[in-house]
This record gives C-alpha cells, structure tokens and sequence, in this order.
C-alpha cells in the first residue's frame, strides 16, 4: 500500500519530547492568532488594493516609457519623485533588468505569459522533486503543487507580473525545484537570475553559497561566487547610473529601513499567497505555525535548505522593512508552500510518538493485561 505521506524526523521522538512538541506548537499557533488578531497586525492587502495605485502603476509607466524610446534611467527618474517615491537612496530605485527586459517585448504581456510558463515549471519541478524523495504514494508531492500554486498564483493575476519581486520569488522557487531532482547547474543559474532581478533573493544565494561549502562542492561554491561578483558589478554600475539623478531636495524614507517590526510583518509577508490574501489573517497564523513544524521536521538535504532559507527570512523581515513593504512576501511564499505541505505527515508522527500504551482488562477480573 503506498504511503501517502512517509515519516519525518518527528517520528524518532519519544513520547514526553513529542508531548512537549505538540505544547510548543499550541502555544505557538495561539500566540500568532492572537497577534494577527491585536492591534499589532500588519494588512494592508486591502489598502493597496483599493488605493489602485502604487508600485504597479510605477512598474507599467516605466515599461511604458522605455518602450518609447527611453532609457530605463530617463523613465525611472521621469516617474518616481512625481510619484512620491523616496529617492535620496539608492535602493529606493530598481535595478533596471525586468523593467528593460518588459519593455523591449513586442508587447509586454508576453512577459505574463513568460512568468506563467516559469511560474508553472516551478510547480512541476517541485511536485517531482518531492515525488522523487518520497518514493511511493503521491500525498505529500500532490498538497506541494497544490499550495506552490497558490503561492505563485500572482504572476497570472492583471499586472503584477511587472513586480521585480515575484520574477525573484519565481526563480528562486525553479532554483529550488533544481536542486531537489538533482540539477544543481540549474539551481545556481535560476538562483543568480533572481538576484539579478532584485537584490532582495541575496540571502538565498548567499546560504546556497554557503550550503554548496560546507558539503565540499567546491564548483558549485565557485559558481555562485562568480555569479555573486557578476551581480555586484551590475549594481555597481546601475549605482553610477543612479548617483547623478539624485537631486540634493531628494527625499528619504522618514524611518529608515530597520524597523523592528518583529512577528506582524512576518505574518503579514506569509499572508502574500492566493489562497490566504483575501481570508483573516488569523488562518495566516496557523498556516505559519503548519509550516515552520514541518519544515523542522523535514531532515533531507532538500528540507534543509528550504528550512534554512525560509527561517532566514523570517528573521531578516522581522528586522527590516515597512509596513507597505509586506509585499516582499512573494518571494518567499513558495518556501514556505513546502513546509506547509509536510505539516500533514509532522502532525502524524508527532501524535503517533505522544501516544501513552493504555493497558487492557481481562475480561472477567479486575486485572490490568499487558499481553
């Protein structure tokens, strides 16, 4: 009979540790329910919404603009101090490749198609990889494409196929999908391609880096070193381009970017998937509480890295960004698609080790039977 979902390291617990797993995550899913219920929470899904604005209108007047004739520099520079934008920092201007590569198409919602292709590759790519690590039955595998579908759902959805950070978040998921079947050329390419389109997936190429090191791949070391180099020379130079345009009234940010903003911005980035934007956030809680206990329990080399890669993170975003920036959640959204899908087998073996043998009675006597 197959295995629908087959054991996690859960299953190697005791009952008292496995008791004390299963209080933890009480207490963990009640604790983020009851922040994303305070008035601590960060949403502002709705709002961006409905302000029908912001930086998706930036992106389409950029795209526009350069494929009149100007150059990416010209039209950012044309967009965004109008606009409101901050510009004294150099990080407050994207970098130019998605933006140039959206405008020199024939017509720019090719670039949709081209993002749903690579979108729906990264759903194959992991469905086989846990197809792949499972052996038999296809439970864990099946609940993976389901969730990495809703996790990159967005890149089909009007014009958000235009934001730099879901080709990021798109890549790093096909970078992902690479290295479970085994192809890690291809993971280090799709990798320094997400960096390329915003600098944001940095700390997945650096932990990837550093993942290929500490097992002794030295190639695949140096290949993500030479793509790392690669990209700061291209932020270099996009940095030169910027420098000029920065006029001395230029604004910044009032608050810098280390806000602090701790476990309601992590909820709110986690939220940045097709099936929990539009629901209360509190299903968002319990949805982080699933997947960080299986990522924890997922002990192959490919859970690793996704563990690694999705708690890094969620500790960076705890640290730095802004309310408005809960959009950055689209790169990581598939990360945590897989961790979700290993809730399921977790939660099996966890309440398979806490279970207590309760003794059975001869019929007849008072007598405990052990036998």
């Amino acid at each position: 009979m197959a295995v629908l979902f087959p054991p996690t390291g859960y299953a190697r617990l005791g009952p008292r540790p496995a008791r004390w797993v299963l209080m933890l995550l009480l207490v963990l899913a009640v604790g983020l329910v009851a922040l994303s219920v305070s008035p601590l929470k960060i949403n502002r899904t709705r709002k961006d919404r409905d302000d029908g604005d912001g930086d998706i209108a930036l992106y389409l007047a950029e795209v526009e603009r350069i494929r009149r004739g100007e150059g990416y520099y010209e039209a950012a520079a044309a967009e965004l101090a109008p606009r409101g934008y901050p510009t004294r920092s150099v990080f407050n201007w994207r970098t130019p490749l998605p933006m140039w590569l959206l405008g020199k198409l024939p017509d720019p919602q090719l670039g949709r198609i081209l993002l749903g292709l690579l979108a729906c590759a990264a759903v194959v790519l992991g469905f086989e990889a846990l197809a792949r690590e499972q052996g038999h039955g296809l439970g864990r595998p099946l609940v993976a494409g389901a969730l990495l579908a809703g996790a990159l759902l967005f890149c089909g959805l009007e014009d958000v196929f235009v934001a730099p950070v879901l080709w990021a978040g798109v890549l790093i998921a096909l970078s992902v999908g690479c290295y479970g079947i085994g192809r890690r050329g291809w993971g280090v390419l799709f990798g320094v391609a997400a960096v390329f389109f915003r600098e944001l997936a940095l700390p997945y190429a650096v932990a990837a880096a550093g993942i290929s090191w500490w097992e002794g791949r030295r190639r695949e070391c140096f290949a993500w070193a030479v793509g790392l180099a690669a990209w700061s020379l291209f932020f270099l130079v996009h940095s030169l381009h910027v420098q000029p345009l920065i006029g001395p009234d230029a604004r910044a940010h009032e608050h810098g970017w280390v806000r602090l903003l701790g476990i309601p911005f992590v909820l709110a980035t986690v939220q940045m998937n097709a099936y929990l934007v539009l629901l209360p956030q509190w299903i968002t809680a319990l949805y982080f509480a699933l997947a960080l206990l299986g990522l924890a329990g997922w002990q192959t080399p490919l859970g690793k890295r996704v563990g690694l890669t999705a708690c890094l993170y969620a500790a960076a975003f705890a640290a730095v960004g802004q309310e408005f920036n809960q959009y950055w959640g689209l790169l990581v959204a598939p990360l945590w698609s897989y961790g979700a899908a290993q809730a399921p087998g977790a939660l099996r073996d966890l309440v398979r080790a806490a279970q207590i043998p309760c003794p059975r009675l001869r019929r007849g006597s008072g007598v405990p039977s052990h036998g």
